[in-house]
């Protein structure tokens, strides 16, 4: 007997010993219990003994610890704790599925069982209220006497949150109808419109009339079992999924324990850690295994979040459906019965329709879609931001194994909001129906589903794991760490009630795929399968459908492909700009027309050049060079190097990781020049190209950290300290200043021929294609020697005879190779540790700009030449006092130290000068009383 009142097997002792005869308990020993029972009525029974019993519960093989009761008249009953797991199990089937939405009469006893359970829903809220509401009567009711009645009442609607779930109607505590009315207690579904049925019987002689709005009824949750926190853990059920490893058969493979439970997609064997970790994650994901889903449709609903949908504009709008063939309205009506059987969709009385839109599957099934671009022109936005796809990808230096997980059909875990849920219905040949899941398509369904998931696992996310929307990746540096991980996010999906699809988990793998790029433990690079289709592009597949001509749209689409995986591609605009040429619209002649984009001309088959088919070319071979990004490590320093030419800017970001003679890159950057720029003097080009690599392309990365740029343009270095700078340099200096860095030159080649030849804009002596190429050693060598000999040429400026005497040579040597006696006092002669003061702080870039500048100006002094004057020098007093003595900085003065703007009136009175200081308000300030 399955009796749902009952927490514990019991087996009858006079059943016993016939088991016995048959030999079913030869192998079960029995086991001495303390336990109590007790009955509803208060009865206590003591069981003699326990036996675990083998048992096949329409066709379930279970383990279940059986109490022996004496006198007990059933021979076998079967409780709750067995019920629940036989529920669970059996609602994995399709059969389930099918007596929900066709019930039929049958003779299997056990289809009446899932009959009879498919009616009973456990409570669907995040909380469990006391009470769920008062019935009310909406119409007066006359009862005859001695009869049953069934009487229809309605909740408040602020108490139907939860339609579906199952609840317990007992008499009202604070009935205001006749006492001589009995409400019987039944066990009814909650309806979303809240009309509860009733049976009221009138156990008098007479009539008795129940007015309207009479409270006569209670309405409780029906909490499930499952719910509640067992307190008696004394009898656990031990099926076949819940045995521990060293229970099972030691012959079992993997895939056959998976296979057991219903997991046999889930692929654990090609897992590339040890077999002592493979056997551990089995324990784990059967530990967890409610939370993978066993079919397509088999997915969650989270607990505690539903999805809203706000209109600007409540008008209702129909419209009509689309054709479909009649050949396909049988899978049409298999496709929506199942998911109404899923509960994702409803059918639906709205005045609102959208039109449903049919989509093919790979296997020839078919996707049910929905057209709500007028229902989206109507919905307030949501603004909840999507998480960059670089800032996921930066987060996973350091690790070395990554799993890869996929929830089932993710937008349906998310309910929607009873009240929204009319305006998702959409037409079909067949009816009407409504969504009661989130759908695709809706403008704030991405927004809506990332808040869910930065809500549940907000706290991990980017420290050990990735989410973006519904795909999920865990990363650790070892095993143990990585089973850890695993095990919080199992928790996690287990408490909000969401699944995964088994087909797509990848666990504890060196190398997994994620966002369209492939993840190792040495860095990022590009998806193989997605290249592979994008170098298979040809010049004919660019061309409209004569074969001569490109076609604008086409171009465009490859160059957006091209763009996907451009910080892969080294100079990618620059390669790339013979087809955006192709794409640019015509400027409009002066005087017609006002404002929009430009006209896009009409291409002809002139246009596609050699220049086109060689950038074509050149940039399928650098997507199939399968460049390696490696992963950032905050805690190092950055090296940038930048190129610029009249073709466009480049640059590189990269590191130097410990035990490596390189930098590896890390991101690849280029830009296009406009028009202007494009007449930019080389000088300000390498500026430009410094600004923009620092300010605009890397400055999330390079912010509050320290980098090194490099550069082959030698002005650059001194470009922070350069004393006359126009106003756009100013602005490019005052952008730099917050960034910490220092600026390294390397000199370019030698051979003037082959440069002024070279006609490729970044060719290979730029300093962007050396820094991940040559031992960075090397290039730092290079800069050294370049600097010493740049202060040689300083001081050999005003003397011929001048030198400088290298310390790292012997000095009597060096002097007798140039003719100096070291006992004469030659003027302009000067020791290497002379230099070395002179230009610690010109050659060294550790220091701020305004202590740079400041120590140079107090070394002009020293190394002024025989006959020459200096300029003047002051202390910081006579500084403060020449200050003072001016009338306009003195007002400047005056004003900065009460740290508050002038007034209108006396602005008015202040003279010019003093005006045009304050225009700097943000950039003055004391220093020691110094402004």
């Amino acid at each position: 007997m399955l009796d749902t009142g009952s927490m514990a097997c019991t087996l009858n002792d006079s059943i016993v010993s016939t088991l016995r005869e048959h030999g079913v308990l030869d192998n079960v020993d029995e086991e001495d219990t303390n336990i109590v029972l007790v009955g509803c009525g208060g009865k206590r029974v003591f069981p003699k003994c326990t036996l675990e019993l083998k048992l096949d519960v329409y066709g379930c093989d279970l383990i279940v610890p059986c109490l022996v009761v004496p006198g007990q008249g059933d021979d076998l009953i079967l409780g709750t704790n067995v019920i629940k797991h036989l529920v669970h199990r059996l609602k994995d089937s399709d059969r389930y599925w099918e007596l929900i939405s066709t019930p039929s009469e049958t003779n299997l006893e056990s289809d009446e069982f899932l009959s009879m359970m498919a009616g009973v829903c456990r409570w669907k809220g995040g909380t469990f209220p006391d009470v769920v509401g008062t019935v009310k009567l909406q119409h007066a009711v006359t009862l005859l006497p001695g009869q049953e009645h069934l009487v229809w009442g309605k909740l408040p609607i602020k108490s139907c949150s939860q339609p579906g779930s199952t609840v317990m109607v007992e008499p009202s505590r604070l009935r205001s109808a006749s006492r001589n009315v009995l409400v019987c207690r039944i066990v009814t579904p909650l309806w979303g419109d809240g009309w509860i049925p009733l049976k009221l019987i009138n156990p008098s002689d007479r009539p008795v009339t129940v007015r309207r709005n009479a409270k006569v009824a209670d309405v409780y949750p029906c909490i499930a079992l499952e719910d509640v926190c067992e307190t008696n853990p004394e009898l656990p059920l031990r099926s076949s999924v819940q045995q521990s490893a060293a229970e099972l058969d030691k012959s079992d493979t993997l895939t056959d324990r998976l296979r057991k439970c219903g997991l046999e997609t889930l692929d654990l064997e090609n897992c590339e850690v040890s077999k002592f970790w493979k056997v551990k994650l089995c324990d784990l994901v059967l530990e967890y295994e409610s939370i993978f889903s066993r079919h397509s449709l088999d997915c969650g609903e989270v607990k505690d979040f539903v999805h809203r949908i706000r209109l600007f504009d409540e008008r209702p709008f129909r419209l009509p459906y689309r054709r479909v063939p009649p050949s396909q309205y049988q899978k049409l009506r298999v496709a929506l019965n199942e998911m109404e059987e899923r509960g994702i969709i409803r059918k639906s009385v709205s005045e609102f329709a959208s039109p449903l839109v049919l989509c093919w599957k790979k296997d020839g099934n078919l996707r049910i879609c929905t057209d709500f671009r007028w229902l989206n022109a109507r919905t307030v936005k949501d603004a909840h931001p999507l998480p960059h796809q670089e800032d996921c990808l930066a987060a996973l230096g350091g690790n070395s194994f990554f799993s890869t997980m996929d929830l089932t059909s993710g937008f349906y875990n998310i309910p929607l909001h009873e009240d929204d849920k009319k305006y998702t219905a959409f037409t079909t040949p067949v009816g009407l129906h409504e969504y009661n899941r989130l759908p695709q398509g809706l403008c704030n369904s991405p927004a809506s589903f990332m808040r869910m998931m930065t809500r549940i696992f907000g706290e991990q996310n980017f420290l050990s794991l990735l989410c973006y929307l519904d795909d999920l990746m865990v990363f650790a540096p070892t095993e143990e760490i990585a089973l850890q991980r695993l095990e919080t996010v199992f928790g996690m999906l287990k408490k909000h009630n969401l699944k995964l699809s088994p087909k797509k988990c990848h666990f504890l793998r060196r190398s997994v795929k994620f966002l369209g790029h492939l993840i190792t433990e040495g860095g990022v690079s590009t998806d193989p399968g997605k290249v592979e289709a994008i170098t298979k592009i040809t010049s004919a597949d660019l061309m409209c459908p004569d074969g001569v001509t490109p076609s604008v749209k086409k171009i465009q689409s490859f160059l957006g492909l091209i763009m996907w995986y451009q910080r892969f591609i080294e100079n990618c605009s620059s390669l790339a700009r013979p087809l955006f040429a192709l794409t640019s619209g015509v400027k409009k002649a002066r005087g017609v027309g006002r404002g929009g984009a430009p006209a896009s001309r009409k291409l002809t088959p002139d246009d596609w050049s050699p220049a086109c088919e060689a950038a074509l070319l050149a940039l399928k071979e650098a997507l199939l060079s399968n460049v390696v990004l490696a992963h950032p490590d905050f805690s190092r320093p950055f090296i940038l190097a930048t190129d610029a030419s009249s073709e466009g800017l480049g640059a590189v970001l990269s590191q130097l990781s410990p035990g490596e003679s390189r930098s590896r890159p890390i991101a690849f950057a280029s830009k296009s020049l406009s028009r202007a720029q494009s007449r930019y003097p080389a000088h300000r080009l390498e500026f430009l190209a410094l600004k923009w690599a620092v300010c605009d392309k890397f400055s999330h990365w390079l912010k509050g950290h320290q980098f090194t740029a490099w550069t082959d343009n030698n002005p650059l270095t001194h470009i922070l300290t350069k004393p006359r700078l126009d106003a756009c340099e100013q602005r490019w200096v005052a952008k730099l200043a917050a960034f910490e860095f220092d600026i390294k030159y390397v000199p370019g080649p030698k051979n003037s021929i082959a440069d002024a030849l070279s006609r490729q804009p970044f060719a290979d002596r730029h300093v962007s294609h050396r820094i991940v190429r040559e031992p960075y050693d090397k290039l730092v060598a290079e800069s050294v020697n370049h600097s010493f000999a740049a202060v040689q040429d300083v001081f050999r400026l005003s003397n011929a005879s001048q030198q400088v005497i290298d310390s790292a040579e012997d000095p009597a040597d060096a002097c007798e190779q140039s003719g100096v006696n070291r006992d004469d006092d030659v003027p302009g002669s000067f020791s290497s540790a002379e230099v070395s003061a002179v230009f610690s702080n010109h050659l060294s870039w550790d220091e701020s700009t305004r202590t740079r500048a400041t120590s140079l100006a107090g070394l002009v002094q020293q190394i002024a030449d025989v006959g020459f004057d200096a300029l003047p020098s002051y202390s910081r007093q006579e500084l403060r006092d020449k200050q003072i003595e001016d009338e306009h900085l003195q007002k400047v003065i005056y004003y900065v130290d009460r740290k508050r703007r002038p007034s209108g009136r006396e602005r008015m009175r202040d003279p010019t000068a003093v005006r045009k200081l304050m225009k700097q308000w943000e950039k003055l300030l004391l220093n020691d009383g110094v402004l």
